[in-house]
């Protein structure tokens, strides 16, 4: 009689494939190249909108 067990399965995780690892990396990249356009959108943005210092008097004397 020997000590193996005929039926029980292997507790190690299965390999991953090659097409979930590349799905990955491809949402990463996906995602990295989103944030940097948002970054630079964000900085073109606050550079078109407008804002500048105002002056401290509301009426502009030229008298």
């Amino acid at each position: 009689m020997s000590n193996t067990c005929n039926g029980a399965k292997s507790l190690d995780p299965p390999a991953p494939s090659s097409s979930k690892g590349s799905i990955v990396i491809s949402i990463i990249v996906l995602l990295g190249t989103v944030s940097v356009a948002a970054v630079a959108g964000a900085i073109v943005v606050t550079a078109r909108d407008g804002y500048r210092r105002q002056p401290r008097e509301t009426f502009a004397r030229t008298v």
